[in-house]
């Protein structure tokens, strides 16, 4: 019998963690965005810093990582990105 290897869902793809903290400005979107639609969205989550054992990784560790982006008469002005200062974050 053959074992396949799967990829860990929350390592690999849209959930992998993101290695730096970074600012992007004048982002290209696919499609439109409503002129209506001013703002800001915000997301936080896991997000866990230098190597990870996908054999014992479960999503809910990590440090925690906040993603933002500016939203502004069909446009998409900003995205940043920041991990929460932790105290074991901010030892870094």
């Amino acid at each position: 019998m053959t074992q396949t290897s799967v990829e860990h869902p929350f390592i690999h793809g849209e959930f992998a963690p993101v290695s730096t903290e970074e600012t992007r400005l004048d982002l290209s979107i696919e499609g439109a965005l409503p002129i209506e639609l001013t703002g800001r969205y915000l997301r936080n989550g896991p997000n866990p810093i230098g190597a990870v054992d996908e054999q014992r990784h479960h999503w809910f560790l990590g440090h925690g990582m906040v993603h933002g982006i500016r939203l502004n008469e069909g446009r998409a002005e900003w995205y940043r990105n920041r991990y929460v200062r932790s105290a074991e974050v901010s030892d870094l």
